[in-house]
């Protein structure tokens, strides 16, 4: 039976995606980004999926036979189904856009299509075209999907589709059409079925290995997490030999390497773990320092042979700053994963770093305050996250570790900030990224709509005047209320100026409490962005605050596209 002989061909199916989760070359393939050798690799591999798909194909000629009556010229017609043939190709194609998108599926498409094209038959042509056709329907299945995931359900329904596509193709092309006609009749209900499930049995593996790549990875991010927690008050004191012991024995301690070594941009600082020679270990990380990259340094002596993964300690502008080294006994113990907990602990790690430097910076600077601003909200949003993605850790595991990474981007977007005025796009992204954050701690509670024109976005403004003011919304006017609110930030142009206005739907003030913040600017964040827009525009041109109790409240400002223009020209 046709449907015996196709699930069998299929069972190559669940093999190769067996092998492509495993194959340590393809192994980056279930990652959402995919580098230029890993699309090379996923084109490859289904390429010779689908070829593999043609030679293990069902000859259909033998139940057309089976199932006619001797009625002459249509017997004829029927027997020249010798070279029809119901394969699983068309899974390759499928799966390979449903993962990769369009393009991956019509190049894969187009491969197999026309490999089969050039093994002949009355459907060569028919059956090449309809590989391609269903290489596209994966792609645009998934791209205009609402969910990001893998879903089994659209990906059976996808798969469906394009093998319906293909029996019309068939019917289109095909000729003799009485010949192509008794095909469909038999190949159409198994192969969509067959194939659809194929699919699904190949994304369903596939989604499986995403989910056990997140759940380890998840795992060695709440341990960097938890490292970065402990190491924090050492790190706020600079990096030096007395901060670099105190932190290589908290990772050692807390992790089942042979061995932590730290170093700075001048070499060598700390080591703790396995008994090596430390003489030879500070000339390699001597020689690692004129030249730093993410690589593997080996050591070997007459007592011991150890591996360091090594990570650079990266910060914006002074941009190397020491290394990192996680040391193995083994590099077969040299996975992804491990892989990926020295990259993200190094990236925890120089966020201290520059915490530290910027403050040491704010301090020395006595002509600008802001700078003040950025030390005093860093750490105390530092310490907030870190509590926050620690709660996750045991409760949502993935979320903490999509939490590490938007707390990572965050810093980074706030410490490469030395200029005066940024872009407003990016300002808006930089706010994002904080609402993100303070979401993930508040949920539901809170809530930001942005209303801000395109044409807008490439406006410059003063660094750091709405993040303050969204943060004194959250704290003080939708926190205190019980079912928490909205925060709304519009703007729009006014003359040759665009006024900026930040309303949130929180419990408000009484006038009393307003007139107290209008004289005596309580706390850093709004005074500094006040005095900040009235320096720089116009006594005018200071913060104007309109509230109410249980009303909310709204902070307005005028920036001037004139002055700007004449402050960076």
């Amino acid at each position: 039976m046709i449907y015996i002989q196709l699930l069998e061909s299929m069972a190559l199916i669940a093999l190769a995606a067996y092998i492509y989760n495993q194959s340590h070359v393809l192994k980056n393939l279930i990652k959402d980004e995919l580098k230029l050798i890993d699309k090379i690799a996923l084109i490859a591999f289904f390429s010779l999926l689908g070829i593999i798909g043609n030679y293990t194909g069902v000859n259909v000629e033998p139940y057309a036979i089976s199932n006619i009556k001797p009625i002459g010229s249509m017997q004829a017609g029927y027997i020249g189904l010798h070279d029809a043939i119901a394969n699983t190709r068309p899974i390759a194609a499928i799966v390979s856009g449903y993962i990769g998108g369009p393009v991956f599926g019509v190049i894969v498409g187009m491969i197999a299509g026309t490999h089969r094209y050039f093994l002949g038959g009355f459907t060569a042509l028919s059956c090449g075209i309809a590989t391609v056709v269903e290489g596209l329907v994966g792609g645009f299945i998934r791209k205009y999907s609402k969910d990001a995931g893998l879903n089994l359900k659209q990906a059976f329904i996808g798969a469906a589709t394009a093998e319906f596509c293909q029996m019309i193709i068939i019917l289109m092309i095909s000729r003799p059409f009485s010949a192509a006609l008794k095909l469909v009749e038999i190949i159409a209900l198994p192969m969509i079925l067959i194939n659809s499930l194929g699919t699904v049995i190949f994304i369903n593996i596939i989604k499986s290995a995403k989910e056990e790549y997140n759940r380890i990875g998840a795992i060695e991010a709440q341990r960097a997490l938890n490292i970065a927690k402990r190491t924090v008050n050492y790190m706020r004191k600079g990096l030096d030999e007395g901060t670099a012991k105190n932190v290589s024995e908290i990772i050692y301690e807390m992790t089942n390497v042979e061995g932590i070594v730290i170093g700075d941009k001048n070499g060598f600082l700390a080591y703790s773990g396995i008994n090596i020679n430390e003489d030879k270990l500070k000339r390699k990380i001597e020689d690692y320092s004129r030249d730093p990259d993410y690589r593997t340094i080996e050591l070997i002596d007459e007592t011991n042979s150890i591996f360091f993964v090594c990570t650079p300690f990266k910060v914006p502008n002074s941009n190397f700053e020491g290394v990192l080294g996680l040391g193995v006994k083994s590099p077969k113990n040299i996975d992804p994963y491990f892989v990926q907990f020295g990259k993200e602990l190094s990236e925890l790690l120089s966020n201290q770093i520059e915490l530290y430097k910027l403050d040491k910076l704010a301090k020395e600077a006595s002509t600008a305050e802001f700078r003040a601003l950025r030390a005093q909200i860093e750490p105390h949003f530092l310490f907030n996250a870190l509590n926050t993605i620690a709660s996750f850790c045991r409760t949502n595991p993935l979320k903490a570790r999509e939490l590490i990474i938007d707390l990572s981007n965050y810093f980074r977007q706030t410490l490469k900030r030395q200029e005066d005025f940024v872009y407003l796009k990016d300002e808006v992204e930089f706010i994002q990224s904080y609402i993100s954050i303070e979401k993930a701690r508040f949920g539901n509670r809170l809530n930001l709509i942005i209303d801000i024109p395109d044409e807008m976005m490439d406006r410059k403004v003063p660094v750091f005047v709405l993040q303050p003011i969204i943060e004194n919304a959250i704290k003080h006017g939708i926190l205190p209320k019980a079912e928490g609110g909205k925060v709304y930030l519009k703007a729009y142009f006014q003359n040759d100026q665009i006024r900026f206005s930040i309303v949130d739907t929180g419990v408000g003030m009484n006038e009393e409490k307003l007139n107290e913040v209008l004289t005596e600017w309580p706390g850093i964040g709004l005074k500094n962005v006040n005095e900040r827009l009235k320096l720089l525009y116009g006594e005018d041109h200071g913060l104007d605050i309109k509230t109410s109790v249980n009303n909310g409240t709204k902070v307005s400002f005028l920036i001037s596209m004139r002055e700007v223009s004449s402050i960076n020209g």
